[in-house]
């Protein structure tokens, strides 16, 4: 049973702008959640909000936060009846919702005595992540892809929206850099379905892989026009918030994969919802991550290694972060993320973030 709910801000420096065709941000502003259940097991999870992408903002996670400090207290830790109840309270909620199903699961799994991923299918132990190339000029570009190639990166996530010439020569500096390791394009809805297609069959000689979320997120249909008219996989990611718009997506035939995101879909209970949901209609997911901080992105590996649909990891959000506030956490090696074995989530929170 739930005894207690406490929640603070966090502002975390970040080591450069992170910029994409919605916009940018130069550092990073989240909320730490702990739950307290009333054997003193404790659990954490983190809410960071995205304006440009969820339309949240930190005073709505800051609202939605309060609120359900208050309402769950008493509670059982049950991720789908606290799911219900978050949504019934605060219908838009994601990150704040997301927050909270972290914590119950980091409880629930550290009772078991075991990792999360273990509770939740098991099928592997690590996953290899791509690194994301920002929406800059293609020679800061080739300079990114070298440093990434230094730590050790496979998979190169490259984000446009800057034009059609600048997007297509920073696809080729990238290329020309990584060999023949993985690349794909993530457009950030920039592209019209035309554009999104010319730019597509232009850049389909540099072996890409994947073209994500290339126009309007509420444009289905030029979802589905991209992906009927170029060879490439097609991914929704800002037009798939919730269980019910991977249906949506699945029954139009709009995509081939789905960026699953905890702060898009309000946390893990229905980030496996989507999962399993693109699963049964043999579509694959990745999860994917915004700028967040080990916490977001350690919940989010837990998925990645649980369910056997996941084809992808875009797990990188922590390596925009001057600093990392855990401890005995997800660590990146040979370009692979590898969980900590950690139980619960799979961290520990350093003693200087422990106060609330």
């Amino acid at each position: 049973m739930i005894k207690s709910i406490k929640y603070k801000k966090m502002n975390i420096e970040m080591l450069k702008p992170f910029k994409i065709a919605l916009g940018s941000t130069n550092y990073y502003e989240g909320y730490i959640v702990e739950i307290i259940a009333d054997d003193g097991v404790t659990g954490y999870g983190e809410a960071a909000p995205v304006p440009i992408i969820t339309g949240e903002s930190m005073g709505s996670v800051e609202y939605e936060l309060s609120l359900f400090s208050k309402i769950l207290v008493n509670e059982d830790e049950s991720p789908e009846r606290l799911n219900e109840i978050m949504k019934s309270y605060a219908k838009s909620s994601k990150a704040s919702r997301s927050a909270i199903d972290m914590a119950i699961y980091d409880i629930i799994a550290k009772r078991a005595n075991i990792p999360l991923f273990k509770m939740i299918g098991n099928y592997r132990n690590e996953f290899p992540t791509s690194y994301t190339v920002d929406l800059v000029s293609p020679e800061k570009a080739r300079v990114q892809a070298i440093d990434y190639i230094n730590l050790g990166i496979k998979i190169f996530k490259i984000k446009l929206g800057s034009g059609f010439n600048e997007d297509y020569e920073r696809v080729k500096v990238v290329r020309s850099v990584v060999g023949d390791k993985e690349i794909y394009v993530d457009f950030n809805q920039s592209y019209d379905q035309k554009k999104a297609v010319k730019l597509a069959n232009e850049i389909e000689k540099f072996n890409v892989t994947i073209i994500e979320q290339p126009v309007n997120a509420g444009d289905v249909k030029g979802l589905k026009y991209v992906r009927n008219n170029t060879s490439i996989y097609v991914m929704a990611d800002e037009s798939a918030y919730t269980p019910e718009d991977a249906i949506n997506l699945i029954n139009y035939d709009a995509v081939d994969m789905i960026n699953v995101k905890l702060m898009k879909s309000g946390g893990i209970t229905d980030a496996l919802k989507i999962v399993d949901i693109a699963g049964a209609a043999n579509i694959k997911a990745m999860i994917g991550c915004m700028v967040e901080t080990k916490i977001g992105n350690t919940a989010a590996l837990n998925i990645a290694l649980g369910r056997k649909n996941v084809d992808h990891v875009d797990l990188d959000g922590y390596s925009s972060l001057k600093y990392d506030i855990t401890e005995n956490s997800m660590y990146l090696k040979d370009g692979i993320n590898y969980h900590s074995m950690e139980h619960g989530l799979g961290f520990k929170l350093k003693k200087e973030y422990k106060q609330f």
